[in-house]
C-alpha cells in the first residue's frame, strides 16, 4: 500500500474512514462537499495562471475568473456536490473563491517573485523501517514548486479553509515537510528550502522551515504512525472516532454512528416521529429525566434517614440495626483530607512524601491509600507528625444494608 500525508491524517481522525476509504474502497455514491470543491476549483485555476506564465502568457484577472466561472458551471452539480451547513447557497462558495482569487491576484501580479518548476507535481518517498526491516512508499502532490534562486526553493500549499494557521502551527505541519525530504533528494543542490502556505481566505503567507534533525524526527514519526495502520490492518481493528468533522465524512450514510442521522433526516415530520429508533431514544430520554427528578426529590430524605440512623446507633451504643426484612450495619471510618490542588499546602505535602520516597505509596494523593497507611501505623511517628501537619481528619459513615 501506498500511504499519503492525507490517508495518515485520515487513519488519526478516524481509523474506521481510513478503512471504508483505503481498505474496503467501499463503492458508494460519494458527494463532494461545497468546500472540498470550491477548494479544487480554486486551485485548477492558479495551475491554469501559471501553467500560462511559464508560456510568458500572463492571464488577465477577469481571464482568471471567467476560467474559474466556466471550470465551476462544467463540474457543479447537486447530484455530485453536497453543502453542509445550513443557511448558505451554491453561489455564497462560488462568489468566496472568486474573492480569494481576486486578492491573490492583485497582491502578487505581475507574479515574478520566482520561476515555477512544478505544478500539481508528484513526489515519491520512501522511508526504511529498521526494527520491522520494511520499506514504505509515501506519495504526494505540490501545489507549487518555485526556484527562488540558484539554491532556493519553496515548497507552496494553497489553503481556503476559513482560517489561516498560526505561526507555531505550520512549523510542526507534517505534509509540506514531508514532500522537503523528496524535494531534496531531487534537487541536491538546494541550500534553502521553505515550506510556504498561502491561506487565501486572509491573505496571508505563512513560511516555515526544518532543519536535518526535524526531518529524521518527522520520518521516525511517520514510520511509527505506518505501524500503527500496519497493526491496525493485520487485527482489523478500525474503531470509530465520532467527533465534529463526521458531518463531513463522505461514508457517514454506513457509519454506525452516523447512518441513524442520515436516515432520520430525510424523513418528513410524521415520518420521523414514529421510526422505532428515534421512539426509542425519545423514551429512554424521558424515563431518564424522570429518574433524575425523582433522585433530586429522594436524596436529601435519604440522607435525613441517614442521619438519624447514625445519630440513633451511637445513642444507643449499636453497629447493627434490624427492621422487618433487612438488617443495616452502620460503620465508621477515619479518613484524612488532602489540601486542595494547586494550593501551597497541597504544594508542600507532594514534596514532603516524595522527597522521602512515599509518592509511589499513595497513588497520586489518594486520600484512600494515606488514610490506609496511617490507620496501619506504616510511617514513623517523626514523620507522621509532619504529615498531619497537612492532613484534617474525618470521620465517615457508611451503612450497608443486608438480608436479615
Amino acid at each position: 500500500m501506498r500511504y499519503s500525508h492525507s490517508s495518515m491524517e485520515t487513519f488519526r481522525n478516524c481509523p474506521l474512514q481510513f478503512k471504508y476509504k483505503y481498505i474496503e474502497k467501499v463503492d458508494i455514491p460519494i458527494k463532494n462537499n461545497i468546500e472540498a470543491f470550491m477548494g479544487s476549483m480554486v486551485h485548477n485555476t492558479l495551475e491554469k495562471l501559471y501553467t500560462d506564465l511559464k508560456y510568458n502568457k500572463l492571464l488577465s484577472l477577469e481571464e482568471v475568473l471567467d476560467y474559474y466561472n466556466k471550470s465551476w458551471t462544467d463540474n457543479f452539480s447537486f447530484d455530485k456536490v453536497e453543502i453542509i451547513r445550513e443557511g448558505y447557497t451554491e453561489e455564497n462558495y462560488k462568489s468566496l473563491g472568486q474573492d480569494y482569487l481576486k486578492n491573490y491576484y492583485n497582491t502578487y501580479k505581475p507574479f515574478n517573485q520566482g520561476k515555477t518548476i512544478g505544478l500539481e507535481m508528484q513526489v515519491n518517498i520512501s522511508l526504511y523501517d529498521k526494527e520491522r526491516q520494511k520499506t514504505y512508499d509515501l506519495i504526494g502532490y505540490i501545489d507549487r514548486l518555485s526556484l527562488v534562486s540558484d539554491n532556493h526553493i519553496e515548497i507552496i500549499d494553497y489553503k481556503t479553509n476559513n482560517s489561516a494557521k498560526t505561526q507555531q502551527e505550520v512549523d510542526v505541519d507534517k505534509q509540506l515537510a514531508l514532500y522537503s525530504i523528496a524535494i531534496k533528494e531531487k534537487f541536491p543542490f538546494v541550500e534553502k528550502i521553505d515550506l510556504c502556505w498561502f491561506f487565501l481566505s486572509a491573505g496571508i503567507k505563512q513560511v516555515s522551515t526544518r532543519t536535518v534533525d526535524d526531518l529524521e524526527k518527522l520520518k521516525q514519526e511517520t514510520i511509527e504512525i505506518i505501524r500503527e495502520i500496519e497493526d491496525s490492518k493485520q487485527k482489523n481493528n478500525f474503531p470509530g472516532k465520532p467527533s465534529a468533522l463526521c458531518d463531513w465524512c463522505a461514508f457517514r450514510s454506513i457509519c454506525p454512528f452516523k447512518a441513524h442521522d442520515v436516515i432520520t433526516k430525510n424523513l418528513s415530520e410524521n415520518e420521523y416521529l414514529k421510526e422505532e429508533g428515534v421512539f426509542l431514544v425519545d423514551k429512554y430520554q424521558e424515563f431518564t429525566e424522570k429518574k433524575k427528578a425523582l433522585l433530586e426529590k429522594i436524596d436529601p430524605e435519604i440522607e435525613k434517614v441517614k442521619e438519624a440512623i447514625i445519630n440513633y446507633s451511637k445513642k444507643n451504643n449499636l453497629e447493627k440495626l434490624f427492621g422487618k426484612e433487612k438488617s443495616l450495619i452502620v460503620k465508621e471510618y477515619s479518613s484524612f483530607k488532602i489540601p486542595e490542588k494547586k494550593s501551597k499546602e497541597r504544594e508542600e505535602l507532594e514534596t514532603l512524601l516524595k522527597e522521602n520516597n512515599f509518592w509511589p505509596l499513595v497513588s497520586d494523593l489518594s486520600y484512600i491509600e494515606i488514610s490506609n497507611l496511617i490507620k496501619n501505623n506504616f510511617f514513623e511517628s517523626s514523620f507522621k507528625e509532619k504529615l498531619l501537619k497537612y492532613l484534617k481528619e474525618e470521620k465517615i459513615n457508611r451503612l450497608y444494608l443486608n438480608k436479615k
